[in-house]
């Protein structure tokens, strides 16, 4: 340990299932300007030891550190503020992970006040595995409504979560935070949480990947099917313009893993679309291929409505026949280039109608 705390080159340290006094640790912590991630698993940290690494960290002065790890520790609330406290002045923090611990709703409204009052700038908080309920759910929900910075949540492995919690998830996704990826993995979702998470993500534009367990969620056709309408409801033309053209992907096979200089890589494993059903999949696939949201909304139109309503534009004559052309010139044939030769036939099919029945109600102005 002596050897350790004179230390001041080591950028990471991983502490694993030992018995530490973190007083012991402070000339470490303290001193050395290098150190970028601290990972601490199951190191029993109560309220005493806590607060000596509070104390430790508190006398940090240098902002290094962009990665910290606290994985069964026993940590409860108590602990957790004791810490979170020492921390709300390092800028530089990006990734957050307090997992399988024992946070509960007064560490779920505390990670909301960091965020909203002092210079934290989390990229990334991971609370899996912890004993949160629905109504710590709806309080973390609530309280990470101004994490402005806030692009990755984990709530993986946390069971006791139901349809009623994930609905609260609803206030996250239409408020400023811009989470981009949530991990739901090993959670028994069901068709009640599916419709959940599909009604709170109509309308947002942040969220890219749903991280889930498809052959564990509990998960039927009643519930994909809420999946499907909310990437592309073909109710009417209207409703799938409006659909949700942001998220590329529902699934397991995502994982993020840590650089050497505090930033992340995002990997994807094996066949993340395992589970999930074909024409989602589709859907998902145009999203990504698509990075303009307008883009994406106007090729599922040109894909899921074979007759299009040319009738509402007879006001307009013929001026609105080069903007038809060039609609489909644009999102249809020429975005086609790898589809299969039946599909982009289809669509020039399509084309060829929309044109022919703009012209047959104008016979007076396109004879002569």
């Amino acid at each position: 340990m002596e050897g350790l705390c004179r230390n001041q080159s080591i950028e990471r340290l991983d502490i694993w299932r030992c018995e530490i006094d973190f007083s012991s640790l402070t000339p470490f912590i303290v001193n050395n300007s290098n150190l970028r991630s601290l990972e601490l698993w199951n190191v029993d940290i109560s309220l005493g030891n806590a607060s000596n690494l509070a104390m430790a960290l508190s006398r940090r002065q240098h902002e290094s550190l962009t990665r910290f790890v606290l994985d069964q520790n026993n940590l409860d609330d108590d602990s957790l503020s004791e810490i979170t406290a020492a921390l709300s002045d390092y800028s530089s923090l990006g990734s957050l992970c307090v997992m399988g611990n024992q946070i509960r709703r007064e560490g779920c409204l505390l990670l909301g006040t960091i965020f909203g009052s002092s210079a934290l700038c989390l990229k990334e908080v991971d609370l899996c595995r912890n004993e949160l309920d629905d109504e710590d759910l709806q309080t973390l929900a609530a309280a990470l409504t101004n994490a402005t910075t806030l692009q990755r949540l984990s709530l993986s492995r946390i069971r006791s979560i139901t349809a009623a919690g994930l609905r609260a998830l609803s206030h996250l996704f239409s408020s400023a935070c811009p989470v981009e990826t949530l991990f739901l993995e090993e959670m028994n979702i069901g068709d009640e949480g599916a419709e959940a998470l599909s009604d709170g993500l109509m309308g947002n534009t942040t969220l890219k990947h749903l991280v889930l367990t498809p052959n564990s969620a509990g998960i039927t056709s009643t519930g994909w099917a809420a999946f499907s309408r909310l990437l592309c409801d073909t109710s009417s033309i209207n409703n799938t313009y409006r659909s949700n053209h942001t998220l590329k992907h529902i699934g397991g096979g995502y994982h993020y893993v840590p650089n050497p200089d505090g930033s992340d890589k995002l990997f994807r494993s094996g066949n993340c679309f395992r589970g999930i059903p074909p024409a989602i999949v589709q859907y998902l696939k145009k999203n990504k291929e698509y990075h303009s949201l307008q883009d994406a909304a106007k090729i599922k139109i040109g894909w899921c409505h074979t007759d299009i309503p040319v009738e509402v534009f007879f006001e307009y004559k013929l001026k609105f026949l080069p903007l038809l052309v060039r609609w489909y010139g644009r999102f249809g044939t020429r975005k086609c280039s790898n589809c299969q030769n039946e599909k982009t036939r289809e669509f020039q099919r399509r084309e060829l109608s929309a044109v022919y029945k703009l012209i047959r109600g104008m016979p007076m102005l396109t004879v002569g």
